[in-house]
């Protein structure tokens, strides 16, 4: 008997200690959402200073001369601003949604705030239906990762100030021309709007409705938010939280990828999912074509094409620099059969690896057997790759960062074993929601397995 009481009195101390931790958890959570509700409107002055270094980042190294040799990070403002936008901003910021959600997109991006902040100046035209449709931001991503190799971005000031400048340009135009007060280049053009929305599934951060719907309040990416279910679209503005308010959302701390678990009534979308098998292949293609022997010989068939249908005149012409890689005072020069070659061979990375992917999950849909109609299974099930393919992503785009740890002391078997661990993580993160999704061990994850092991295969050719 008195173990048995000892055991009840145990309990009781446990249920009463997590109590505790939640109560902690969530006054700490009201604090922070009452901050940002009280200083939203400074958010103005972030929006400033952010606009004021992102420029000086993409600007003034294209007007300084290119670094020598010898140049380091303590000595070229060049390399110092390539290390703060390719090294740290672009793979932090796609490893930050694990933590904080879509926080940058609401509190930090000068793309977003200028196509607000001119959409409040501007003509208020309604959206036209083209850029409403599901494509678009896969076309958007498209366009941009591919001109941006063919440009030589992460290398040449240049090619960043024109992709980054001119998307900035763009997203002003786009709010000056439609929805009053809103940010329809977020929602529909951003090219990284969408990755950063899958990836923000995976999230620690979320803002749910307080009790049933009711009444909702202006997003600015058109979000109903009495009837809001996902996080994908939402950028954190926290405009829509309103305490005590009808119908207001609040700031909650969740388990990371909780809601690629709960996606069945998280609102999946379809062409979420083919975005990520699409730009998955299409990241893959775009490191490939820079350390696979396939594409020299490939390459080498495309010229070998051009010759054959007398074009052979024309394979040694190279475009201007806003238009490929065209820098002969560094010896580095593209022309046509680059031009084609690589955006070939990333079109056909891109094409090829959704299929795979596709019908994997296809397969392992079929086998699961679900009353649902197989689309939405696949829909559903096509989540799971969103962990592997972010960690692959933050590892590949950060070789800069992680190339620059070897200057402070790190070894470069140290350096592999770090991104050897972080890579790991990722396909066991999906394979654990693949488990979660299908409700437990089947046979049916089996082409789930294939498809992580094909996705992490491909990554580790291009970046061990």
């Amino acid at each position: 008997m008195k173990n048995v009481a000892g055991d009840i009195q145990q309990n009781i101390q446990l249920k009463e200690l997590n109590l505790q931790k939640r109560n902690f958890v969530n006054d700490a959570v009201r604090i922070i959402e009452d901050f940002f509700v009280r200083n939203r409107g400074k958010f103005v002055y972030i929006h400033t200073g952010m606009f004021i270094l992102f420029s000086i980042l993409i600007l003034v190294p294209a007007l300084l001369p290119v670094p020598m040799e010898d140049s380091t990070l303590w000595n070229s403002f060049t390399l110092l601003a390539r290390l703060l936008i390719w090294g740290l901003w672009f793979p932090l910021l796609l490893l930050s949604v694990i933590f904080f959600g879509r926080l940058w997109c609401g509190l930090l991006c000068p793309h977003g705030a200028l196509s607000e902040y001119a959409s409040r100046k501007g003509l208020n035209r309604p959206i036209p239906k083209w850029i409403r449709w599901g494509g678009v931001p896969i076309a958007s991503f498209v366009l941009v990762t591919t001109l941006g190799q063919l440009l030589g971005i992460r290398e040449y000031p240049l090619a960043a100030l024109e992709v980054l400048g001119g998307t900035m340009i763009i997203a002003v135009l786009v709010g000056f021309l439609y929805a009053d007060g809103r940010r329809p280049f977020c929602r529909y053009l951003c090219p990284l709007g969408p990755l950063l929305g899958i990836f923000s599934r995976l999230g620690a951060v979320s803002f749910e409705k307080e009790g049933r719907d009711s009444k909702g309040y202006p997003c600015p990416t058109f979000i109903n938010t009495a009837k809001k279910a996902g996080s994908s679209n939402c950028i954190e503005c926290f405009k829509c939280v309103n305490p005590g308010a009808p119908g207001s959302l609040h700031l909650e701390i969740r388990r990371p990828g909780l809601e690629i678990e709960e996606i069945k009534k998280r609102r999946p979308n379809l062409w979420e999912v083919v975005f990520l098998f699409s730009a998955t292949g299409l990241a893959l293609g775009a490191f490939h074509w820079m350390v696979n022997p396939f594409y020299i010989r490939y390459k080498q068939a495309v010229g070998s094409f051009l010759l054959n249908i007398g074009l052979g005149d024309w394979i040694g012409w190279s475009g201007p620099w806003w238009m490929m890689v065209n820098y002969p005072e560094g010896g580095d020069v593209f022309n046509l059969v680059d031009f084609i070659s690589i955006t070939s061979f990333m079109l056909a990375s891109m094409v090829g690896t959704a299929m795979i992917l596709f019908f994997l999950t296809a397969l392992s849909a079929l086998l699961l057997k679900d009353k649902d109609p197989l689309i939405v299974t696949i829909t559903r099930l096509g989540y799971l790759y969103a962990p592997v393919a972010l960690v692959s992503l933050v590892i590949g785009l950060g070789l800069i960062l992680f190339q620059s740890l070897g200057a402070f002391g790190f070894s470069r078997e140290t350096i592999r074993m770090i991104q050897g661990i972080f890579f790991a993580g990722g396909g066991i993160w999906s394979l654990y929601l693949s488990i979660r999704l299908q409700g437990g061990l089947n046979r049916a994850i089996i082409p789930n397995i294939l498809g992580i092991g094909f996705v992490a295969l491909a990554w580790y050719q291009a970046l061990f």
